[in-house]
């Protein structure tokens, strides 16, 4: 029984279920599955188990039930963390911050079916999905000790890299947030081209509707973040390549944003497929994970600074 509920097992069963929960919510929202279960929240139809099934039901109730669970499953980690690893400096900021965000990310996923929510609020949702996910993963890297196996102690980022690091958190998050709105306002294929919305008028910005308007703008800004990150890769490759954990982390966090670009413009060529946007919400997560992770070491090398 201590085996299955070891910290290092809840640890990754919580990631894990973090990371379904993110799917989940993707999902819900690109089948439009919101309203499944009607507008009645916690019950689907105010039944516990539903009589007329549907497939928006399914989709919409056992989102709920992955919720649900993973709620469960991180209230166990956050104990299990305070309980063996508060020594760690970040364990206590992460589990306010974990327990916190999924209490938000709860209210925001009832109020969605509860109550009639503008898109701009409904778009919410996944960037604080994403900060939940990011605070578990967090949690778990302390659990596992991974300063101690890669020696995180030694790393040294330069207060430049470390402004990067800082400023892409903040910028991620925007990119994240319009390409949820690009989702809630049902524009992800009001743009029949790629790169442009159109390709054979590409610079027709004028003619835009306010739909390929939003799409368009979350291009350009998932572009900037694209090149940033290129950039800060071959910065990093030039002037700190003896940082090997610093330059493979972060060669790694590239191949994480190139994959997003590249299954970016496979949603459109393919027409929504499912598989393919829900990878597209895959790895955006774990890349800002991976973020958070390199945020967290460059607070420490600034703190031990001073």
């Amino acid at each position: 029984m201590k085996k299955i509920f070891h910290p290092k097992i809840t640890a990754i069963v919580s990631v894990i279920s973090m990371l379904f929960v993110l799917v989940g919510g993707a999902l819900v929202t690109k089948t439009d599955s919101g309203l499944g279960c009607g507008r009645s929240w916690p019950l689907c139809h105010g039944q516990l188990v539903p009589s007329n099934i549907n497939l928006e039901l399914i989709i919409e109730y056992s989102h709920r039930l992955v919720s649900g669970l993973a709620i469960i499953i991180i209230l166990l980690l956050s104990y299990q963390a305070w309980k063996h690893f508060r020594h760690v400096r970040e364990t206590k900021f992460l589990i306010i911050v974990t327990l916190i965000f999924i209490v938000i990310q709860s209210l925001l996923g009832a109020g969605a079916v509860l109550f009639e929510q503008s898109d701009l609020i409904k778009a919410l949702h996944f960037g604080i999905s994403l900060i939940s996910f990011a605070s578990v993963f967090l949690l778990a890297t302390i659990i596992f000790n991974l300063d101690e196996t890669f020696n995180t102690a030694a790393i040294n980022i330069p207060k430049s890299i470390r402004i990067h690091f800082y400023s892409l958190f903040v910028y991620t998050l925007i990119v994240v947030y319009t390409g949820a709105l690009v989702r809630h306002k049902q524009s992800s294929l009001v743009c029949g081209g790629w790169p442009f919305c159109s390709n054979d008028q590409p610079f027709n910005i004028g003619a835009y509707s306010l739909e390929q308007a939003i799409q368009m703008g979350h291009r350009v800004l998932a572009g900037v973040l694209f090149i940033w990150v290129i950039g800060l890769l071959i910065h990093i490759y030039k002037n700190h390549r003896h940082e090997k954990f610093l330059a493979n982390g972060w060669l790694i966090a590239t191949l994480f944003i190139f994959a997003q670009v590249v299954l970016g413009a496979l949603i459109i060529i393919t027409i929504l497929n499912p598989i393919i946007a829900l990878m597209h919400a895959i790895m955006i997560s774990l890349f800002f994970a991976l973020l958070c992770y390199f945020i967290m070491l460059a607070i420490r090398v600034a703190k031990n600074e001073k």
